[in-house]
């Protein structure tokens, strides 16, 4: 049971990771970023290290899970600024975006999306203090695959 879970919540990150990879690599080709998708950017990038680092620890390259609690800590404060980042509709804005008009032309959407994000990040933390994998999987799965719905409809990568 303990090794189908540790599979389960392994795959989600990676999965997660993928997901958050684009946001993570900063500027595409020479195209510089406006302030406002700076902000986004590194809000979201540092969410996104947390899923890499959390996949790591999954397949055993590196460190223990006994760093979760800090890592879903730092993501669950990232998730909890990433809507403020986007209330400005900066469709129009020169310079570099991965960001869809499609954010601002269905707001109540997004909006939606980010408050789950915020709501499946504070549930993941308090998996993580618990120790307990068969907690921790499932919290991991759905902010995983919140996260893919999102960039799926509302990221160009």
């Amino acid at each position: 049971m303990k090794n189908r879970i540790l599979k389960a919540v392994s795959l989600s990150c990676v999965v997660a990771a993928m997901a958050m990879s684009g946001t993570a690599t900063g500027d595409e080709g020479n195209e510089k970023r406006f302030a406002e998708s700076q902000v986004r950017n590194d809000n979201m990038k540092a969410f996104g290290a947390g899923f890499k680092r959390i996949s790591a620890i999954m397949k055993r390259e590196a460190g223990s899970p006994a760093e979760f609690p800090t890592i879903a800590a730092k993501m669950a404060e990232a998730a909890s600024k990433a809507k403020a980042t986007f209330e400005l509709d900066t469709r129009g804005y020169e310079g570099y975006t991965h960001a869809k008009d499609a954010i601002w032309e269905n707001w109540d959407d997004f909006a939606a999306r980010l408050d789950k994000l915020n709501t499946d990040s504070q549930a993941f933390l308090v998996a993580t203090q618990s120790g307990d994998m068969a907690q921790i999987g499932p919290a991991m799965q759905a902010l995983g695959s919140n996260c893919k719905s999102c960039h799926d409809k509302y990221k160009d990568d």
